[in-house]
């Protein structure tokens, strides 16, 4: 059974008891040495040679591939001025953690290590290596910041601070005890329910970030020779676990770098591309998504959209849509795909073809249904897209013998509203079935630990990859 630690950070465990149960099996161990971890480690002995003095370990362009090693690199650099200066004050490296009592279990709050300088206060230090998401002013989670601030020597005589390698800052973990403690009743009232839950699986939109993906029957397991569903009781747990969404299949026909260095490898993106701000367009579909996926589900949808002018008049054109069949939906922000296992002996992979459908139910006469809402000036329906859609739904719908994907093409610029509107018969899936699976397989051929290993193609879309800097000075090519 799991523990309060496994529900921090862990929106799939917070949510579905099926995932806090670890669905009975045990998850992909040796998935805990995926790239960002590994860079994360040799950084950290990196440094802790650096406050220790003792020799350096073993230099960073023996251990990486010369991508992940100039990142590392880097990282170190920035790193470095960060530092308390080694000899002044005293370091603890065993015993940086704390620990808060949740039921009958400890949540443990690990950092990396402690310094008190000649004032007496003890600093408390987490190396976080990853880029800070948006919106997010901590890497650290809330509840790990609770358990800081609940610590009885807080604030007066213990600080603690998160070493930021991607931006080069030192961030105080700093809230208000009143927040730290409802935070901290909130993740024990969670534990305590999921502990007492029965193991069901809770779909949504958290199945996307879920570290057991691959064992869950959200995702059905396919046996890419017969190309038929294995049995859940019969799924195994692989050493690699890759999970990619429906807006990467596309990028992969093109470039299965660029594919790899986002899903697989988290390769920090060129300066140039990286932005906090969310363009007009964007910010727009996603609030006209998130209202939608109430609305669809309520007995007075008109109510979500009359404060909002802009997502109203794309409310309007979905009133307007030309459909020729009847739509009865029964859930939204649907995660549908697949997953299917390849290799064997040490280190089999599972990868996980995904995506989540604005909404599923089904038509008048009972076929099961997809419908996924496209806005902006030019919306359109990406490659592979509908056949994820409509395979994931034949796969869950194992009765039906067909089912509808509906794209709603919703305009901002005053253009009809279209209904793009397919039917996908079983019998007719085979084709479909070999090319996506052909996808999955070529992810998996990745080697895993060797982000120069996918290989790269050069093209228009080269003027638009988030990558374009780095890949182009790492391509071994004039």
């Amino acid at each position: 059974m799991s523990s309060p630690k496994d529900l921090v950070g862990a929106p799939s465990k917070r949510i579905c008891p099926g995932s806090f149960a670890n669905l009975g099996m045990p998850p992909p161990g040796a998935s805990r040495n995926v790239p960002p971890l590994r860079r994360w480690s040799a950084i950290w002995e990196f440094l802790a040679a650096e406050l220790t003095g003792k020799p350096p370990p073993v230099p960073v362009e023996e251990r990486f591939d010369p991508v992940q090693a100039e990142i590392v690199a880097a990282q170190i650099n920035r790193v470095l001025p960060l530092l308390p200066v080694p000899g002044r004050g005293e370091f603890d490296f065993d015993w940086p953690q704390l620990n808060y009592q949740i039921g009958p279990e400890e949540l443990n709050v690990f950092f990396q290590f402690a310094h008190r300088g000649s004032d007496g206060v003890l600093k408390m230090y987490k190396l976080k290596t990853g880029q800070i998401k948006e919106g997010a002013e901590f890497a650290t989670a809330p509840e790990e910041i609770s358990v800081v601030v609940s610590d009885p020597r807080f604030p007066t005589s213990m600080e603690a601070y998160e070493m930021r390698t991607a931006d080069g800052e030192v961030i105080r973990l700093e809230m208000p005890p009143a927040q730290g403690q409802e935070t901290l009743a909130s993740l024990e009232r969670d534990y305590r329910r999921m502990r007492d839950s029965e193991p069901r699986i809770v779909a949504g939109v958290h199945c996307t970030t879920c570290k057991v993906s691959d064992l869950c029957d959200t995702f059905p397991a396919l046996n890419p020779e017969a190309m038929e569903v294995i049995p859940f009781e019969k799924r195994k747990a692989s050493g690699f676990r890759i999970m990619i969404s429906k807006s990467r299949l596309p990028e992969m026909a093109l470039c299965q770098r660029r594919a790899a260095w986002k899903t697989m490898f988290s390769i920090p993106v060129d300066p140039d591309h990286y932005s906090l701000e969310t363009s007009p367009g964007l910010e727009l579909g996603n609030r006209f998504h998130k209202l939608m996926a109430q609305a669809l589900l309520s007995s007075d949808p008109a109510s979500f959209f009359s404060e909002d002018l802009e997502v109203e008049a794309l409310y309007r054109q979905h009133l307007a849509l030309p459909c020729v069949a009847d739509l009865s939906i029964g859930k939204t922000e649907f995660p549908l795909g697949f997953s299917v296992r390849f290799g064997a002996g040490q280190k089999p992979v599972s990868v996980v073809l995904s995506g989540v459908a604005d909404g599923v139910g089904r038509e008048g006469d009972g076929t099961p249904a997809v419908i996924d809402h496209k806005t902006g000036a030019s919306p359109r329906v990406y490659p592979y897209e509908a056949e994820l859609y409509a395979l994931g739904t034949l796969l869950r719908f194992r009765e039906a013998p067909a089912v509808a994907t509906h794209f709603h093409q919703l305009s901002t610029s005053g253009k009809t509203p279209i209904c793009d509107r397919k039917v996908w018969k079983r019998e007719e899936m085979e084709e479909t079935t070999r090319q996506l699976i052909n996808l999955a397989q070529t992810a998996s051929q990745w080697d895993l630990l060797d982000a120069t290993s996918p290989p790269f193609e050069v093209g228009e879309w080269c003027g638009t990859c988030p990558f374009e800097q780095r890949c182009r000075s790492h391509r071994g090519t004039p």
